[in-house]
């Protein structure tokens, strides 16, 4: 049986422990390094590299290069704080875009032209400190990955994500202060004893918060907080900032024209220099009273001299700094007052992360809190691994079991160790009253996990029957994050105000299921919902279009009905193939919702003719797909159709002919790829949409199904742009 390890998985550093006897750091990279930077390079070959060798090499890397991915997990490509990430070009060169058929917030990272989810970056860190592993310690094959104590459900799905596509199976979610109270011992108290503990993490891009009560060899998560864009990062670019003014004030510069004039190679040589000399600089003045930035080093004058190096002393860094410590002391006065919790009742406060290593930060810290309670570690950025790797070893890897799905377990125990786990966020489900949109929440944080609870809802229309579910958790400013939205059917005609009893049950990990029962019937379902991959755009694709074609005055309400009627269909179909969040049939069924869509959209005229038009495409140009008694039976249908003058048969043929076509929703796409391209006015469409439809054709012969799935989900965007008005297109294409 594989090993089971402890990752700290850090925004600037990720860090990888073991426990047998003791305790050790597995050293990583090829100079067996204790840290290994969060850095990740896609070279002109298209490998992968990872770690402190790439972050030295910056100059030789960027653009196509990766720091700080998981300030990316699960976050919402519209966040005011990615898109400043995005503009911020020197920090983060890589390009950061909304993902091509993804969801309308869903981010992507590109590299070299081509897009990346931060799962698929982050991975790439945890491969890497998984095969350092294994090469230490033999198979290693189960992990307990340290997070954010306030990462939402969103972004603890994406790090499961991120682990499964390394080869590593999560034991536990560990939040990273409890696994640095663990690193620091206080699970090792006597029988009698107890501590209130402060856990204070500053790490490189995030700063976390947690008050935990030590007792009984036990923790209990008793509160969190912190701020996620809050890290050393910041104070890296607060220097950085101030070291730019010095430049221009001692040197009588204006540096943007200077850079301005330079060339791309010589831009990149100044930014890779200052980054690194930011950073050392930073290093330095916590041991040293002043430290030097060798501007000479990699930037001249418009006339070829060498600039004047910059001189920062620690008064200056710490004058610099200190609004941001203060805003940490902030946060931890708001974590007092949310939980009730005195200073006095506090007996320490812990610290962790390499940013807690600057001096003015223990130092605010013991004025505020007396220095009897302030406690820092040797090596505060080991700590959180270690107390991950302690977990592992507490734990029994024959329970452990993939939690990709959607049924809920009442009955689910508690796991091994020595936590016990407590929602980080309020959970609210999103309402219609009087036809206003209101949250009402259903978990409290603080809530001991894992936690079940019901609660009732009703209809809102006569004889509903889809029914949109939308959950959200609280955000750190005051707002709200979409965690996840589903669907579940309702097959009876039943009354407006009908009872719906939901069952939402959150896991130690804080996954959140949601099951349904209709009173009414008796009937008892699982909520579908979305993990952030490929059955998250499936799903708000259906919640889309249903919102554009129920609020579409043109359409009658006979195609509203017939539309609902498919889109429930769908949506049956997807709860009874319980599919993996990442499976490829989530973009049939996607598909299948935009065909449903295109009809919605059509004349009445052609609306009555499309089963006749898609069986038609289907026999004359991909007979040798079709199976052979579908064949058959549509070619059979049509020629009845052609023969009949029954308006009840025409009728009740073209309907039979939809239902067999629309099964082929793989194939009617690519032909839809070629409609694109013969009709769009758009040239570039047009030549993305023939590549699209080459590519998929040469897929079709060889049987490669995945692959042409893959093609139409990376350019769903010119299905989305084109659908509309299509109907014309499909007449012509059948001649």
């Amino acid at each position: 049986m594989g090993k089971a390890i402890g990752i700290d998985l850090g925004t600037t550093n990720s860090v990888v422990a073991f426990k047998d006897v003791t305790v050790r750091t597995i050293q990583t990279g090829a100079n067996n390094e204790d840290l290994c930077r969060s850095c990740v390079a896609l070279d002109k070959n298209g490998n992968f590299l990872v770690g402190n060798s790439v972050f030295n090499s910056w100059k030789r890397h960027a653009p196509n290069i990766v720091v700080s991915a998981k300030r990316l997990m699960g976050a919402s490509i519209n966040d005011s704080n990615v898109q400043k990430m995005k503009t911020n070009s020197h920090a983060y060169p890589f390009g950061i875009q909304k993902l091509s058929g993804g969801t309308e917030d869903s981010v992507a990272i590109v590299l070299r032209g081509k897009e990346y989810t931060p799962e698929q970056i982050s991975a790439e860190i945890l491969r890497a400190l998984k095969n350092d592993a294994d090469t230490k310690l033999g198979d290693v094959e189960y992990a307990v990955i340290t997070v954010p104590a306030y990462f939402n459900e969103k972004q603890k799905s994406a790090t499961k994500k991120a682990a499964k596509l390394a080869g590593l199976k999560v034991l536990q979610l560990l939040a990273e202060p409890t696994a640095a109270a663990l690193s620091y011992g206080f699970d090792n108290l006597k029988d009698d004893e107890d501590k209130t503990l402060l856990i204070y993490d500053f790490g490189g891009g995030t700063f976390d918060l947690s008050i935990l009560t030590a007792a009984g060899g036990q923790f209990v998560e008793t509160g969190a907080g912190g701020d996620r864009w809050l890290g050393g990062d910041d104070i890296d670019a607060i220097l950085s900032d101030y070291v730019k003014d010095q430049i221009e004030q001692q040197n009588g510069i204006n540096l943007e024209e200077l850079l301005s004039d330079k060339t791309d190679k010589e831009v990149a040589e100044f930014t890779a220099g200052l980054k690194k000399d930011v950073e050392n600089a930073k290093k330095t003045l916590s041991q040293s009273s002043s430290a030097t930035i060798m501007i000479s080093d990699y930037l001249e004058n418009e006339d070829g001299d060498p600039l004047e190096d910059i001189v920062v002393s620690r008064e200056t860094f710490e004058s610099l700094i200190r609004p941001l410590i203060q805003r940490t002391i902030d946060l931890i006065e708001e974590l007092l007052v949310k939980t009730s919790i005195t200073v006095d009742d506090l007996s320490n406060i812990l610290l962790v992360g390499g940013s807690s290593c600057i001096p003015l930060v223990k130092r605010m810290l013991v004025e505020k809190y007396g220095e009897e309670k302030v406690m820092s570690s040797e090596k505060p950025m080991l700590a959180i691994a270690h107390g991950a790797a302690i977990l592992a070893a507490s734990m029994d890897t024959s329970k452990w079991k993939e939690d990709d799905d959607q049924s809920v377990d009442v009955d689910e125990e508690i796991p091994d160790g020595p936590i016990v786990y407590t929602a980080k966020h309020n959970y609210l489900i999103q309402l219609t009253k009087n036809g206003r949109k209101e949250m009402e929440r259903f978990i409290d944080d603080q809530t001991p996990l894992p936690f079940n609870v019901n609660r009732q809802f009703s209809t809102i229309v006569n004889n509903q029957k889809i029914v949109e579910v939308k959950l959200f958790s609280d955000a750190e400013d005051g707002t709200y994050d979409k965690l996840a939205s589903g669907f579940f059917t309702i097959t009876d005609n039943l009354p407006s105000g009908s009872k719906l009893n939901f069952t939402f049950n959150l896991d130690t990990n804080e996954n959140l299921r949601v099951s349904v029962k209709v009173v009414a019937t008796g009937k008892t379902s699982p909520v579908v919902l979305g993990r952030g991959s490929k059955d998250s755009s499936c799903l708000s694709e259906i919640s889309s279009s249903i919102e554009d074609i129920m609020n579409d005055d043109s359409i009658s309400d006979n195609k509203k009905t017939a539309f609902l009627s498919k889109i429930q269909s769908i949506i049956v179909a997807i709860e009874n193939s319980k599919l993996k969040s990442d499976d490829d049939k989530w973009l049939d069924f996607e598909q299948q919702v935009m065909t449903a869509k295109q009809f919605a959209t059509e004349p009445e005229e052609k609306e009555n003719r499309l089963g006749e038009i898609l069986a038609t495409i289907l026999v004359k140009n991909f007979p040798q797909y079709l199976d052979p008694s579908d064949f058959n039976e549509m070619r059979e249908k049509l020629e009845k159709l052609n023969k009949t003058n029954d308006s009840f048969q025409k009728e009740s043929l073209q309907n039979e002919l939809n239902d067999l076509a629309t099964s082929y929703s793989i194939l009617l796409n690519i032909f839809l790829f070629k409609i694109i391209a013969n009709n769009t006015n758009n040239p570039q469409d047009a030549g993305r949409a023939n590549c699209a439809f080459d590519e998929m054709m040469q897929s079709l012969k060889t049987g490669d199904i995945n692959n042409i799935r893959r093609i139409q989900h990376e350019n769903e965007d010119l299905l989305k742009k084109n659908v509309t008005g299509l109907g014309n297109a499909f007449s012509a294409g059948i001649g």
